[in-house]
């Protein structure tokens, strides 16, 4: 079975290599791979494909930037999936719909996203994870000002990524039941003691309070999941180990 993964990166890889332990083959669309979304035609890339796996992403916490790429690619995705008659599985962000975090830009933009989806797919899978182990490190990058990064105070339950693709890729090849699958880690934590396990001498972190209603809703676990979340993959300290 070929599956199309819309998305690249870490997300990507991971995706591939859940679908080929289930012996599905992926055909990885992103700029990496010379694809563009919201430019190229989806619809001859993604002949003869048994899914669509969407897990596309951009950096930035404007939300009428994030809302116009997120649109485009599911506008793209779910026109291609339809016109397949095949699933359109959605990667998405734990509780991104729930009004304390709408002032913030890119979970506004993704609940616009799923509203979208809902109403254009046919046969939409909906896969929401909270945030990744990885998010730690690469905010280290994306919030880094010379030799400081700043860490913003968040209470969150964070989750592998190689479990939440391996969701995805059961949801991609039938193995799956349910329209809506909630995933979260085995524990809460801050923000700030995930970056203080990464051990990392540079930059050097420093904790920020962001001073507007959706960064005292993130504070107070705005990211953390319902009772209805499933449980997967391993601690973070955990994982930790597994990388060094």
């Amino acid at each position: 079975m070929d599956v199309a993964v819309v998305g690249g990166g870490a997300s990507g890889e991971a995706i591939r290599q859940a679908l080929a332990v289930l012996g599905a083959r992926a055909r990885l669309l992103s700029r990496s791979t010379g694809f563009d979304v919201r430019r190229d035609d989806l619809h001859e890339r993604v002949e003869g494909a048994g899914a669509i796996i969407e897990a596309s992403g951009i950096f930035t916490t404007n939300q009428k930037t994030a809302s116009q790429f997120f649109l485009a690619s599911s506008s793209a995705v779910s026109a291609a999936a339809n016109r397949l008659g095949v699933p359109h599985v959605l990667l998405s962000i734990v509780n991104c719909e729930s009004p304390q975090v709408r002032g913030y830009g890119y979970f506004a933009a993704k609940a616009e996203q799923e509203d979208f989806a809902r109403e254009r797919s046919d046969r939409l899978i909906l896969v929401r994870s909270t945030q990744w182990f990885e998010f730690a490190e690469q905010n280290l990058e994306r919030l880094r000002f010379g030799p400081v990064a700043a860490v913003p105070s968040m209470r969150l339950q964070p989750v592998a990524l190689t479990p939440v693709a391996g969701v995805l890729a059961e949801c991609a090849t039938d193995r799956r039941e349910g329209n809506v699958h909630d995933l979260a880690g085995p524990e809460q934590m801050t923000l700030w003691q995930m970056t203080r396990s990464l051990k990392r001498r540079w930059p050097k972190p420093v904790p920020l309070i962001v001073p507007t209603s959706y960064g005292r809703a993130f504070r107070r676990g705005a990211c953390i999941p319902g009772e209805n979340a499933e449980i997967i993959g391993p601690r973070f300290n955990d994982w930790l180990r597994t990388r060094a």
